[in-house]
C-alpha cells in the first residue's frame, strides 16, 4: 500500500457541500476533512457534467500559502491553485476555487474584473472546530443509547416474566369448578383446571 493511500484512508470527512461551478454551468460537491495530525484537508468528490478533475486531498495550509502569495498586490483567479494539480486535470484548480468560494474564503473582485478577493477564513476555521469537537460527542452518542435502550428492556421484561409466574397460581387457586373459563382461554387450560380441583377435594370425601 502506498504512502497516499494510506494519509487518504485516514482523513476523517467533517463535511459535504455541494456549490456551482464558475461558470454556473454545473454543480460540482466536495469534502472538508481533517488528517490524523488536525491538519485540514479539501478534495473534489463530483461534477454534474463530464468534466474531469482529480479527486486527491490537498492540504487547506496550502491553499491559504497560494492564495497569500498571490494576494501582494496581484490578481487572484483560479490559476493560483495550479500548482496544487501539476500534471493533472486543468479543472481541477478552478474546481476547487469555486468550493473555496462556496466557504466564503474568496469573493469576486469589486476593483477587478474576472477575479477575486482573498476574504478572511475566521469564520470557516470555526465552524471547523466545532465540527472536529462536536464529532467526539456523537461518536459517544450511539453507546449512550444502546445502553439505555439495555436498561428500557429490563425494565419492560420484568413484569412480563412475574406476570408468567402468577396467572396459574390465579387459575388454580381461586378459580371454582363450575365457573366458566374467561373468553380467549386456551382449552387446554380448563382441562387442567378441572383434572386438578377433584383431586384436591378426595380427601374430604374419604
Amino acid at each position: 500500500m502506498s504512502k497516499k493511500t494510506t494519509e487518504v484512508q485516514n482523513i476523517r470527512v467533517l463535511k459535504s457541500g455541494t456549490c456551482p461551478n464558475l461558470s454556473g454551468k454545473s454543480t460540482l460537491s466536495y469534502r472538508v476533512g481533517v488528517n490524523e495530525t488536525g491538519e485540514i484537508m479539501l478534495q473534489l468528490v463530483g461534477n454534474s457534467n463530464p468534466g474531469c478533475f482529480n479527486n486527491e486531498w490537498v492540504k487547506y495550509a496550502d491553499v491559504q500559502a497560494l492564495l497569500a502569495k498571490q494576494d501582494q498586490g496581484k490578481a487572484i483567479t483560479s490559476f493560483t491553485l495550479a500548482p496544487l494539480y501539476r500534471g493533472k486535470s486543468t479543472n481541477s484548480p478552478s474546481f476547487l476555487f469555486a468550493a473555496l468560494k462556496q466557504e466564503n474564503l474568496v469573493k469576486l473582485s469589486e476593483s477587478k474584473k474576472r477575479c477575486y478577493d482573498r476574504c478572511s477564513d475566521v469564520a470557516f476555521l470555526a465552524s471547523i472546530k466545532k465540527l472536529i469537537d462536536g464529532k467526539l460527542v456523537a461518536e459517544q452518542a450511539p453507546k449512550a443509547a444502546k445502553n439505555n435502550k439495555v436498561a428500557s428492556d429490563a425494565v419492560v421484561q420484568e413484569p412480563v416474566a412475574s406476570e408468567l409466574v402468577e396467572k396459574p397460581l390465579f387459575v388454580l387457586g381461586n378459580v371454582p369448578d363450575n365457573r366458566p373459563a374467561k373468553r380467549g382461554r386456551p382449552k387446554k387450560t380448563e382441562q387442567v383446571v378441572d383434572a386438578v380441583v377433584p383431586e384436591a377435594n378426595q380427601p374430604e370425601t374419604a
